[in-house]
């Protein structure tokens, strides 16, 4: 997994209904080791989207996305996760994690 405070985090869903919170990330930099269906095709964009379950203690503060932010994930008994900036934060508690979505891509021009 790439160094998430290198990628730009466009997403956020928090779901009530199962304890989860999901966070998506874009990044530039390649897996080491692709999907044998992007083989296939030429891309230079990596999408992926982490799934946090068994979420706990959540807090949430401002909305603004911005591109200057830190996101940490620590494990233990249980995961904490923080994403901090000089004007939102959201940090949590979590017993899981995976990877649930990824996705490539061409941006930009041919």
């Amino acid at each position: 997994m790439p160094d998430l405070d290198t990628c730009r985090f466009f997403y956020v869903h928090m779901d009530e209904r199962d304890g989860s919170v999901t966070f998506g990330f874009e990044t530039q930099e390649m897996p080491e080791h692709p999907k044998s269906a992007w083989k296939e095709q030429e891309y230079n964009t990596l999408c992926f989207w982490i799934e946090f379950t068994d979420v706990a203690d959540l807090r949430v503060s401002g909305i603004r996305a911005e591109a200057e932010r830190a996101v940490l994930i620590t494990d233990g008994d249980v995961l904490r996760v923080s994403v901090e900036s000089d004007t939102r934060s959201i940090a949590f508690s979590a017993g899981s994690l995976r990877v649930s979505h990824s996705e490539v891509y061409l941006q930009g021009a041919l």
